[in-house]
């Protein structure tokens, strides 16, 4: 009887489990790795890695990789990528702190840059949607632009939001002190308000891409663009969407950064963009499209500031970090492509093909 209730009961999870979307079974996996992390280092380094203060700065640095991940998911969710994401970001820290600096009201300033934000990605959308030049060598180029322009506005130098005129440095109530609160700004317990911020935005999204008419769209385009076009869906304005939500992504992130740091530098976010895309990929963000979500690209940003933050406590470089980070990036893409080609839904690998091609010749030549 026992045994019948105990098969009964795993009939009943697998079920359950069978049931679920793809993209939330990588979420579990994610989540169990995540927590695998948190033991080994919470082992590492007892009573450091799991104290109060480690864990508000581990999420106060997830902030950027989270924001930029959660605007490039939806281009990468459509079939698409943007490399250009960490120069639009500086960009837009550029723009925010040289418009306060010159006397701007900061509610001014602040939609400038999120317009600035929306602009860069129509551009993008532009060059890949309309001139057909693929996402990789068209966010490419238009990184180098971004980063350009960001440098060349303020001819290479930080802009320092102390510069703010009329206003004695850390006046409480006055505009710099406003603004550093944004990104730098804390409740009464130490929370950080940009993980709040990240959480909210991060909510809105998920709801945008799961529940709306344009996230629908968003995975078919990803799923097979070729048919989401026969079915009448638009797919360029689709596309130039998600490099709208990826632009206006890093324009909010240029905000919080400047904010947090009192300047505004123009080589900031170097590298952001690679973060991020690694970020939603070790999630389970499907690198070929079409399928994933918000809450992947956030149980992957945890993911990355775990890592990152306990390899800093035991004493790791920042070189060693990188070709760490690196190799589980590039592991985790293996694993998907392993995965899909199980499914049929990609070729299968150069090597198996080899493989099939040189015993089939030797069993026809037999």
């Amino acid at each position: 009887m026992r045994k019948i209730e105990k098969k009964e009961s795993n009939n009943a999870f697998s079920g359950f489990y069978g049931n679920l979307g793809v993209a939330t079974k990588r979420a579990i996996s994610s989540m169990f790795l995540l927590i695998a992390l948190f033991v080994l280092f919470a082992f590492l380094r007892p009573g450091v890695f799991l104290s109060t203060n480690n864990i508000q700065n581990l999420l106060q640095q997830i902030v950027t990789y989270a924001i930029i991940g959660c605007g490039l998911t939806f281009c990468l969710v459509c079939g698409g990528n943007d490399l250009s994401a960490g120069a639009s970001m500086a960009l837009s820290g550029i723009i925010v702190v040289s418009l306060l600096v010159r006397g701007w009201p900061m509610w001014l300033c602040i939609v400038l840059c999120l317009i600035m934000g929306v602009l860069t990605g129509i551009m993008n959308g532009y060059f890949i949607e309309i001139l057909g030049v693929i996402p990789f060598v068209a966010t490419l180029g238009t990184q180098w632009v971004y980063r350009g322009l960001a440098n060349g506005l303020v001819d290479g130098a930080p802009v320092y939001t102390v510069d703010i005129p009329g206003e004695a440095v850390g006046a409480v109530g006055g505009t710099q002190w406003w603004f550093y609160q944004l990104g730098g700004g804390r409740f009464p317990g130490g929370l950080p308000y940009s993980v709040i911020i990240m959480l909210v935005y991060a909510l809105i999204l998920g709801v945008v891409l799961a529940k709306t008419r344009i996230g629908r769209q968003i995975y078919a385009c990803g799923s097979n663009l070729e048919a989401a076009k026969l079915s009448g869906i638009n797919a360029v304005g689709t596309r130039m969407f998600a490099y709208c939500m990826s632009g206006f992504s890093a324009a909010i992130c240029g905000i919080l950064v400047a904010s947090r740091m009192s300047s505004a530098q123009p080589m900031a976010g170097n590298g952001y963009e690679m973060e991020a895309i690694a970020a939603a990929v070790l999630g389970g963000i499907a690198i070929t499209g079409g399928e994933g979500n918000i809450l992947n690209t956030i149980i992957g940003a945890l993911m990355m500031g775990v890592i990152r933050n306990g390899l800093n406590l035991i004493g790791v470089n920042s070189y060693w970090q990188q070709v760490i980070i690196g190799m589980i990036l590039v592991i985790a893409v293996a694993q998907q492509m392993r995965r899909h080609r199980r499914s049929g839904s990609v070729t299968p690998s150069p090597l198996r093909v080899l493989y099939t091609r040189f015993f089939t010749s030797q069993a026809k030549a037999g």
